[in-house]
């Protein structure tokens, strides 16, 4: 067993979103970010769960390798929302997020949340995979929905924390995972990790 109380290490977010910030603090962690970006292009041929794994990886690489000290641990995250055998990224403007939603809707997709942790060195990762199905949605909505601003730099269109939730019959999987952050596979890997003091 662990304690979820950390010695004296720092722990450090790769990224910018401030809903991975919030979801680490979820778990009583303190979390600072630090800023470096990895460009975000998937290899071509290259599976979902690959890309997903990788970009998480890669992230918490370059966020690694901006710090020091022996004491660091750094995150690393990345989703992105899989139907049909596509990836659905970012909108690119409010045609591209009414053609995802159309899509989505009254249907189910998966969403495909990874999480690395790098310490020391070494990088402790995992996938989690979360089945989301959407209620019918009318063009009315969807157009009501892009005027919000919440879908303009979410996967999919969507955010499953603000509006977007109303469209969503069920979800079977992490909540947390959905939202950007799988917080049961983070915590599994802090521990594995040594970030966690164990218990005595």
């Amino acid at each position: 067993m662990s304690s979820i109380v950390p010695n004296h290490n720092k722990l450090f977010l790769s990224s910018n979103s401030p809903r991975r910030l919030e979801l680490i603090k979820q778990l009583g962690l303190t979390c600072e970010v630090v800023n470096a970006p990895v460009e975000e292009v998937g290899l071509p041929g290259e599976p979902a769960e690959s890309y997903v794994l990788r970009m998480a990886v890669e992230k918490a690489i370059s966020g690694y390798n901006k710090l020091a000290g022996d004491d660091i641990w750094v995150i690393g995250g990345d989703t992105l929302i899989y139907f049909e055998g596509k990836v659905l990224e970012k909108p690119r403007n409010e045609t591209d997020s009414y053609r995802m939603l159309r899509k989505l809707s009254n249907n189910t997709h998966q969403v495909f949340s990874a999480v690395a942790v790098m310490h020391d060195g070494a990088v402790f990762s995992d996938v989690s995979k979360t089945q989301v199905t959407f209620r019918a949605l009318s063009d009315a909505e969807i157009q009501a929905y892009w005027q919000t601003g919440e879908p303009v730099d979410k996967a999919g269109a969507y955010a499953i924390q603000g509006m977007g939730a109303r469209f969503i019959k069920s979800i079977e999987g992490s909540y947390s995972a959905v939202m950007g952050l799988p917080l049961y596979e983070l915590d599994q890997l802090l521990m594995e990790s040594s970030f966690y003091q164990p218990s005595k």
